[in-house]
């Protein structure tokens, strides 16, 4: 009889940038070595399979779940060179036969114990007790939980932060995508797990700009990837650059992986051109760490929820160390019916860190009515906070302050905490002198509480006052103007906010300005 001693080694040769993984099962009689995992990569994707405790591993799940690892790898490397980035894809620990590092972790709990609404949090939890005393490859993780019949999954399927879940099914492999029998059915579902992999590689959705579909097919990041290896599919400028920072993409070591950054965009031009019928945006930015590409994308919001599947994205380097430019034909964008469109800049850090900042404006007859940018505003240096109904300093650094302090990032927060408040809201802001004006801005941010119905008031003594009239701000993210009806010279302006756009009781806003044209 045989007897097997299971020792772990790992070694990580910071020179080469070379990781080892010697996962070792020595004869007791041969002292045979058995199995030792390489890579070029100093981080790897860390692939678990998880079996729920009425489950068992399905039949050659080694094989045939490295065979469409490494398959997805080669397509992604494929897509990395076409866009310029050499051969990078992601690191896999893999053996002498090209077998990947697998962690089989086994669940405490029957299946439906890990469903796909509110099963993730018990299952991440095991895995996370797993890996207190296994060796972890880098900090994103694939998650394939085993189910032993097609058509009885309940598992938690989807893409969280550096986290993606996805299905192994009996017979699921690459070889057997064009067949339409349950194996092929089930192994249809590997497109879907490659789109999750995307989210849990950093990528959110993106459904491609127009001409590149028609060249290349469907984006896996779009739809639920079932055009992966059975029609063209592929992954886009925007993807690669993001991709291309990840951690599991890199050759060099670093520590501050995805750490934030103090970042913003600190000038913002922005105009659509009749004439050559583009968008066009440019501008400058600040960042206390290095910025590789400026990303842009454009969505369509046929509905609050759409979740972006449809997006249009597209990237470009910086312009020297803070500054960039771009133009996008508006035949790139999928649909120009009367949609609220967001419009999204991303700084793509060194470190994979993404800043975003996030505008709207209108599509009005299939042309964009841009209005976001840098308006003539008056310098806010001399403004002053004189009232506010309530600010939230406890539990978070929503100062009214922060209304005029010229950082678009920063925000007033109505008091939550404690004693809660609720509508009506208002502030009033001393502009120093008086100044004539018929415009007003309003940074709305990306989260809830955003003002919608508001009343604006002026004064010239912060005693007598007049009514400028009632005004409905968007649902989204950015910039909203208001228009007055007629220029008025004042020194007190007063904003009461009587409703928010999602129905909560606060109000939060970043950022307040005025201006004449």
């Amino acid at each position: 009889m045989k007897i097997y001693h299971l020792v772990l080694a790992v070694t990580l040769l910071f020179g080469s940038c070379k990781r080892t993984e010697i996962l070792t099962r020595i004869d007791a009689n041969t002292n045979t070595l058995d199995t030792v995992y390489t890579s070029d990569h100093p981080y790897n994707l860390n692939v678990v399979l998880f079996v729920p405790s009425d489950m068992v591993p399905n039949p050659d799940y080694e094989r045939r779940i490295s065979e469409t690892l490494i398959y997805q790898q080669n397509f992604v490397k494929t897509w990395m060179q076409h866009w310029g980035h050499g051969d990078k894809t992601f690191g896999l620990l893999k053996n002498a036969s090209n077998r990947v590092k697998i962690h089989v972790v086994q669940g405490n709990l029957p299946t439906s114990s890990y469903p796909y609404e509110g099963g993730e949090s018990a299952m991440w939890q095991e895995i996370t007790t797993y890996f207190q005393t296994h060796q972890k490859s880098s900090d994103h993780y694939l998650i394939l939980t085993t189910v032993n019949k097609f058509g009885e999954q309940n598992a938690p399927y989807y893409g969280i932060g550096t986290k993606c879940y996805g299905i192994d099914f009996p017979d699921m492999e690459i070889a057997n995508m064009s067949r339409t029998d349950t194996a092929g059915l089930a192994s249809s579902w590997i497109g879907g797990n490659t789109h999750e992999m995307m989210h849990g590689l950093n990528l959110p959705h993106n459904g491609g700009l127009v001409s590149q579909n028609n060249l290349y097919g469907t984006p896996i990041i779009t739809g639920n990837g079932g055009t992966f290896v059975v029609a063209p599919t592929y992954l886009d400028a925007w993807d690669c650059a993001v991709l291309s920072r990840g951690q599991v993409f890199s050759t060099t070591t670093r520590s501050d992986w995805y750490a934030g950054a103090n970042a913003k965009i600190t000038k913002l031009n922005a105009r659509y051109d009749d004439a050559t019928q583009k968008v066009i945006v440019s501008g400058r930015f600040s960042s206390n760490k290095k910025v590789d590409f400026i990303g842009f994308t454009n969505d369509a919001k046929r509905s609050a929820g759409d979740g972006n599947y449809d997006s249009e994205n597209w990237v470009t380097t910086p312009i020297g160390l803070d500054s960039f430019y771009t133009e996008i034909a508006i035949t790139e964008f999928k649909d120009r019916s009367n949609l609220q469109n967001d419009f999204t800049i991303s700084l793509i850090h060194e470190n994979g860190y993404r800043h975003w900042s996030s505008y709207s404006y209108q599509m009005q007859n299939g042309k964009p009515d841009i209005q976001f940018g840098d308006r003539p505003e008056y310098n806010k240096a001399n403004w002053t906070i004189v009232a506010v109904s309530s600010e939230e300093t406890q539990a978070e650094s929503g100062q009214a302050v922060h209304l005029i302090d010229g950082d678009k990032t920063t925000q007033w927060v109505s008091r939550w905490s404690g004693a809660s408040s609720t509508h009506p809201h208002f502030f009033t802001i001393d502009m120093g002198a008086s100044k004539p004006v018929n415009r007003f801005t309003f940074v709305q941010r990306s989260g809830g509480s955003k003002p919608k119905n508001i009343q604006i008031q002026v004064s010239t003594n912060n005693s007598t006052w007049q009514n400028a009239g009632s005004y409905v701000l968007p649902d989204a993210a950015g910039p909203a103007y208001v228009t007055l009806p007629n220029s008025l010279t004042f020194r007190y302006f007063k904003v009461t906010i009587s409703s928010a756009t999602d129905g909560t009781q606060w109000a939060a806003l970043n950022e307040v300005g005025t201006y004449q044209d």
